[in-house]
């Protein structure tokens, strides 16, 4: 994924004329057979060294490549910065800080941050159409405004501040975002929306837009968190979105009018019906804590397979009394085909490793180890496929 810093500065330049496609929902369902036939083996540990600046774990990331050389990108928001960890402990930790105030700056709590080159860093800012670009120093390149619009011409608002899997997509020619259909998110309006964008940046339109909410989102019952999809590219060019409380796989494909819907009979257990609507943010966490809901949808294409995290359901309370935490509970990775077949399981001790903190890479799947034993280290768990 490429993209030059010639074309993205052309983009504030351009007029902003908006063109739409709009995906109908025709839907094609395939059903998927479930086999066990593989499993994950957590082969090794990783430890990184990280200097007094570094965070231990990080809620936005990105895995790049400086000069041949693997680093964890994250987006320290204590220091409003970039951390870059390299993945190999012999090589230099670098930061980038951001500017706090001002029109270059970055907001610590909302803004997305993508590295496409050293002198083209794009931000994004939450439930704004402004769009900022800055160079290696942290400097303002530039900035631009762009209202962005569904088919029927109403006005949607960027996600910027999103957890794992739900970061837009950045290809060649255009930009695929998340983006809040409506700023009221307990609205009917909200979930009868399409979630994603597809932005030509160059040409400064909205090309295309897919994602539309299943009928269990668009209900009186409300998923707060848990309304928000997953979308994974596929290596066909193809963009896979999942819904935390909806076991199946809608796949799209950019300008085409059929919906795939990949159906697992098995994995209807996770389906989720949520909380009613009007209801408190302590039924909600309740809800969250003791239901059933899927994760992220990671794509390894080293391996040629995907992985889908899913939370097991719960007692709300222990036998202690005590309540319990969504990571208590039975975590699920399971492991499909490059045709979304499930050829494996595995069970995943949550309270030890965070799926919320994991990104693939030759070596394997990485997912943050909870128990580092020095506040200088930075740990994952590498796991790699094996058969049962």
């Amino acid at each position: 994924m490429k993209i030059f810093r010639s074309s993205i500065l052309s983009v504030f330049l351009l007029a902003g004329c908006i063109q739409h496609t709009e995906n109908t929902s025709i839907q094609k369902e395939l059903t998927h057979r479930f086999e066990d036939e593989k499993t994950l083996i957590n082969s090794k540990s990783k430890v990184i060294l990280i200097d007094s600046l570094s965070l231990p774990f990080y809620d936005y990331f990105q895995v790049i490549e400086r000069n041949n050389i693997s680093y964890l990108m994250g987006l320290n928001r204590q220091s409003v910065a970039l951390d870059f960890i390299p993945l190999e402990g012999k090589y230099d930790i670098a930061h980038l800080s951001f500017a706090e105030d001002g029109p270059g700056s970055v907001d610590a709590d909302l803004d997305i941050v993508h590295f496409f080159s050293e002198d083209s860093i794009l931000t994004i800012q939450d439930r704004a159409p402004r769009f900022n670009v800055l160079n290696g120093k942290g400097e303002l390149m530039n900035s631009y405004r762009k209202t962005i619009r569904d088919t029927k011409g109403l006005e949607m608002f960027p996600v910027s501040y999103s957890y794992l899997g739900q970061w837009p997509v950045f290809l060649d020619s255009v930009w695929v975002l998340p983006v809040y259909p409506d700023l009221d998110v307990k609205s009917n309006a909200y979930y009868k929306r399409n979630k994603f964008m597809v932005y030509d940046p160059v040409k400064n339109e909205v090309v295309d837009e897919f994602g539309a909410y299943p009928a269990m989102y668009q209900g009186e019952n409300y998923f707060d968190i848990l309304r928000e999809p997953n979308l994974t590219r596929t290596p066909k060019g193809t963009f896979l979105v999942t819904f935390p409380a909806d076991p199946g796989i809608y796949e799209y494909q950019l300008g085409a009018e059929t919906v795939i819907y990949h159906h697992y009979p098995d994995w209807e257990r996770f389906t989720n019906e949520g909380i009613d609507r009007n209801g408190d943010m302590q039924q909600f966490v309740n809800h969250y804590i003791s239901s059933a809901w899927f994760q992220q949808l990671m794509y390894d294409p080293y391996r040629k397979v995907y992985y889908r995290f899913g939370k097991e359901s719960q007692e709300l309370r222990r036998s202690d009394g005590e309540k319990n935490t969504a990571f208590d509970a039975e975590w699920r990775i399971f492991i499909l085909d490059k045709e979304l077949d499930q050829i494996g399981t595995y069970a995943l001790d949550a309270n030890r490793f965070n799926p919320l903190f994991s990104f693939v890479s030759e070596e394997g799947l990485f997912i943050y180890d909870n128990q580092r034993e020095h506040d200088d280290e930075m740990v994952f768990g590498i796991f790699q496929i094996s058969e049962f």
